[in-house]
């Protein structure tokens, strides 16, 4: 890594950049206007250049149109986020040739002012081809591309770096638990100016320890702290010339009580079962008698005892309610902030609203109430000995009940901390029971059937195409690169 920071400063230098020769170490600071693109106004760039900060890094030709006449060098954010290995290496030939399409429109604004290329943006690094697929980005690049690639790391421990990109930036945000171990950092503020500036000094603290090292911070938050603070520039003046520095804490700002409504809705879902529990005594006779003595209840089902459909209904609408907080729920804890991220930018059409858990939670209710009436319809219309929709119905949903258990166990597990192991065992639990809701109302549906050939062809068209189809949906997702591989990268990103 030294040696790579010396040979970006000699490049610095050919470009007619000055990068502060007369100091034994070397710690640059970037400014980077590829994150929102934001332009900075001329009084912006003076102040910049006092600071002898003339290496910006960009995405688009137009963020450097109003001053690509003065002597800076860039650094080119132009490779694309997010990126999971299965996807990159299908779509090869389109990313690289969408790159260098961008890399010559720089060129010909830029020449000979870029000084490293940024091919790849928060990539799948933990995942086993990622490492063959971004060579062969890099291979492709290197036909045109001179100048140095770099990797910016979502937040990944340092492993092998693909051959053929010169250096890896890492992402580091205020409450990151995991240690810094690169000398490239592209730092990340929040709005929580005490969080960040307390996380800022730590990193700035890290970057010390080494000869030679580079701090990126978005342009846009850089100025507007130096708006509000203007002796900042001397303490970052004082980093670059290698002295640890202490940036003053902003005071606390009180944090808003935090509405849990995971919880709420919970107590509200358990609400709804007490009512229907007090206020129909047939339903609540009918929960212990599924469960205690099943052959009895489907008898009553059968013989029209249970005829009304409310029950049924409400129990499928309570169910759909769970399932979307049971997904809320579980992504809370197994996915982190930029893990949302990694979801809305792979699965664009499920995110309805602005907050990604909420979109989820909202697709995970839809989901739940298309596949009950499909599953509901499905073994109605397959039986022709079933007189009344009221008994597929009850037959469907009574299992369903073991879920409301397994929703609030996560949801008090959740409170109190717990592994996620326990998570993905409940995730198993909840899909067992619901898969197993409709094979057993299909088995007890086919009691009307009184033929063996008519109750095998039955149990054929249910349960067994079921199953089949089950699992041909699991062995889809497992291997289509574009599902999978996204879902993973979003539980295992920092």
């Amino acid at each position: 890594m030294p040696l790579f920071l010396s040979v970006l400063l000699t490049l610095l230098t050919f470009a007619n950049i000055t990068p502060d020769t007369d100091q034994p170490n070397q710690h640059r600071l970037v400014l980077s206007l590829a994150s929102d693109g934001f332009i900075p106004t001329e009084q912006q760039l003076a102040v910049a250049e006092e600071l002898n900060m003339t290496l910006f890094e960009v995405s688009e030709p137009s963020q450097v149109s109003s001053f690509s006449d003065r002597q800076y060098s860039y650094m080119l954010s132009i490779g694309p986020r997010f990126e999971v290995p299965g996807q990159l290496s299908q779509n090869l030939s389109a990313v690289a040739e969408d790159m260098l399409r961008t890399y010559r429109d720089f060129e010909r604004m830029i020449p000979g002012k870029i000084a490293a290329v940024g091919a790849l943006q928060h990539p799948f690094e933990s995942y086993p081809n990622f490492i063959r697929s971004a060579e062969a980005l890099s291979d492709t690049l290197k036909t045109e591309i001179t100048a140095p690639l770099y990797l910016q790391s979502a937040g990944f421990s340092a492993g092998n770096r693909p051959g053929g990109f010169s250096f890896t930036s890492i992402r580091v945000h205020p409450g990151q638990s995991q240690n810094i171990d690169r000398s490239v950092v592209h730092f990340v503020p929040s709005d929580d100016l005490n969080a960040t500036f307390s996380s800022l000094n730590r990193t700035m603290d890290h970057l010390l320890s080494y000869d030679e090292s580079i701090l990126i911070l978005p342009a846009s938050w850089f100025f507007t702290q130096l708006e509000r603070q203007n002796d900042l520039r001397y303490l970052f003046a004082d980093h670059k010339a290698g002295n640890s520095v202490e940036l003053p804490l902003p005071s606390e700002e009180s944090q808003a009580p935090y509405f849990n409504w995971s919880i709420v809705l919970l107590f509200l879902i358990w609400g709804s079962f007490a009512l229907h529990f007090r206020y129909q005594p047939i339903y609540g006779q009918s929960v212990i008698r599924y469960f205690s003595n099943h052959s009895f209840f489907v008898d009553d089902v059968m013989e029209h005892r249970l005829r009304n459909v409310l029950p049924g209904i409400i129990l499928l609408i309570q169910h759909a309610l769970l399932t979307g907080l049971f997904v809320y729920a579980s992504l809370e804890v197994m996915v982190s902030e930029l893990g949302l991220e990694v979801l809305s930018y792979h699965f664009p059409g499920i995110m309805l609203f602005e907050n990604p858990l909420l979109s989820l939670f909202t697709a995970g209710v839809v989901t739940a109430m298309v596949l009950q009436t499909i599953s509901v319809l499905w073994i109605y219309f397959s039986n022709r000995e079933l007189t009344a929709f009221s008994q597929v119905l009850n037959l469907y949903s009574w299992p369903l009940h073991l879920n409301l258990l397994v929703v609030t166990f996560l949801i008090v597990f959740n409170q109190v901390g717990f592994s996620e192991i326990l998570i993905l065992v409940l995730a198993a639990l909840f899909i067992i029971i619901w898969f197993f809701s409709f094979n057993i109302a299909a088995v007890d549906s086919s009691k009307l059937l009184e033929t063996t050939g008519a109750k095998a062809l039955f149990l054929s068209l249910t349960v067994v195409l079921h199953i089949v189809l089950v699992l041909g949906v699991l062995t889809y997702f497992l291997y289509t690169p574009s599902v999978i591989e996204p879902i993973l990268f979003a539980i295992d990103v920092p």
